[in-house]
């Protein structure tokens, strides 16, 4: 049985780069497979090797045999490998498509590490206050409770919280559950649902810019990528659609396409949306038509948006990770206070 994940973003960056390698020198497409095939250690991508391999001394190409597999293949990598079956420079598209997912992936990585040290805040700062309320303030209530004495407003305060979540912790968690399952659904089966969460999204308040940055980055990269190896404005605006996550973009992008297809400038168009698209690109787009190099604007316009993701990382991490530590600090400590003070108040209760 072929798993269709066999083959992940890292493998199919090294199925590129490998292949390209071994084309540019001259081995033909099957001996540059069977080598592959040879040098890979799982049994699961071998017998794709091996089937893509049978298809192709059948005379099958290469993009073809790769969707008879079933295997989950990046959709620009196919377009790409069929693009250059054509043309005859299948190597030269191989290198164009690990490229481009060398560059996604290298995004995707630094974001991934941006939110790792917060995530990790966030996870123990949640950890230990549920520890100290459920574990150890408990410990102290019965004390209190033998003794006349008024409880300090943060002790009460705590102690509501610590009732709460023994009477009706189990029902909040099944409620978040259960609501999380129905978001989930509406966000699958219902359009409308998920159009105005992705438009939220775009125009959340402090991280829309970077959202949109995100999205502009990896579109201009493709756009680039497929306009080099030969394919038309209104197919690159097509793919776009397709490949695209974010509804609103995606039907903003049909509108575009259809638009091209009328002979509409690209600038012109994506003026019209100039309240989701940079006024940057924007202006590249338009100096690309004038200038007849549009590709090399928008190659130049990934290369300013995954800077600016740079920049962003880093203005992030300085502003995000010291109001975490200081966060982190006021709940614990407000907690430790909780329990600190009544002891403070029972001991000047015995010694007076």
């Amino acid at each position: 049985m072929i798993r269709k994940g066999a083959f992940k973003l890292a493998d199919q960056i090294f199925f590129c780069q490998r292949l390209s390698i071994l084309l540019e020198s001259g081995i033909s497409l099957v001996e540059a497979l069977v080598i592959m095939s040879d040098i890979d250690v799982s049994k699961h991508r071998k017998k794709i090797y091996g089937i893509v391999i049978k298809d192709l001394e059948k005379g099958i190409s290469l993009a073809k045999s790769i969707r008879n597999t079933g295997v989950k293949f990046n959709h620009l990598l196919i377009t790409l490998i069929q693009n250059g079956e054509v043309t005859g420079g299948l190597g030269v598209a191989l290198a164009q498509a690990h490229s481009y997912m060398e560059k996604k992936n290298e995004m995707k990585k630094k974001i991934i590490s941006s939110l790792i040290y917060p995530a990790f805040i966030v996870f123990t700062t949640i950890a230990m206050t549920f520890f100290l309320i459920l574990f150890i303030f408990p410990k102290i209530i019965p004390l209190l409770k033998s003794l006349n004495i008024e409880l300090p407003l943060i002790t009460r305060i705590v102690q509501a919280f610590y009732y709460f979540s023994i009477s009706y912790g189990i029902w909040v968690i099944i409620g978040m559950l259960i609501l999380i399952t129905i978001s989930y659904f509406l966000n699958m089966k219902i359009f409308s649902f998920k159009y105005k969460i992705h438009l939220f999204l775009i125009h959340m308040p402090f991280f829309s810019k970077y959202i949109q940055i995100y999205i502009m980055a990896s579109i201009c990269s493709m756009a680039e990528t497929l306009l080099n190896s030969g394919r038309s404005l209104p197919d690159t605006l097509a793919f776009s659609r397709e490949s695209v996550r974010n509804v609103v973009y995606k039907r903003v992008f049909s509108l575009i396409h259809d638009e091209s297809v009328r002979g509409v400038s690209l600038a012109d168009s994506l003026r019209k949306y100039s309240h989701i698209f940079p006024s940057i690109l924007i202006n590249m787009c338009d100096l690309g038509e004038r200038t007849g190099h549009l590709a090399h604007m928008l190659g130049h316009s990934a290369k300013i948006f995954e800077q600016d993701i740079d920049n962003a990382q880093k203005r992030l991490s300085s502003l995000i990770e010291p109001m975490l530590m200081v966060l982190m600090g006021l709940i614990v400590g407000s907690i430790a206070l909780s329990i600190i003070l009544p002891v403070y108040e029972i001991t000047n209760h015995l010694t007076k």
